[in-house]
């Protein structure tokens, strides 16, 4: 894995740009083309199964935007520590180790991600706002650059 806080931020951004929105268009699309046409649906998919499809696509990407996230402050943690803390410990962790302080505001905004990726991913009691995947984006981009350049 790269060790440039560049190239995760191009990898965070990438997932919203080039995958979400790729994928929100042609699912959306194809949506229409079904409702009008059914015939353009092969094997056994069916309308529903791409209502469902659109419904779920911005949790399903809001999952993979915070796996890369995690996945790059792991690679940051990994040049000074062999543990492999929980998430919530992780960030406040990455936080605390980045050479530039990280406003606790972009903390927050971070851990407001988790909590709601872990209402998606475990169905949780927690509580969470739900968060639209540009802002979560955001949110995780603006933490991945208080990190140093290179690690």
């Amino acid at each position: 894995m790269p060790h440039d806080r560049d190239i995760w931020l191009e990898r965070i951004k990438a997932i919203e740009r080039d995958e979400h929105l790729a994928t929100r268009f042609a699912v959306d699309w194809l949506l229409k083309k079904a409702g009008s046409d059914p015939t353009v649906l092969q094997g056994r998919l069916r309308l529903r199964n791409l209502q469902h499809a659109a419904e779920n696509l911005d949790f399903t990407y809001l999952i993979r935007l915070f796996a890369e996230f995690e996945t790059g402050l792991r690679s940051f943690w990994s040049t000074f520590r062999v543990t492999n803390p929980p998430v919530r410990a992780l960030i406040e962790g990455v936080a605390a180790r980045s050479k530039r302080v990280v406003p606790q505001v972009t903390i927050m905004n971070v851990h407001s991600v988790r909590k709601y990726r872990n209402l998606l991913v475990h169905e949780s009691d927690e509580v969470a706002d739900v968060i639209s995947i540009d802002v979560a984006r955001s949110y995780l981009c603006t933490f991945f650059s208080y990190l140093p350049k290179q690690w």
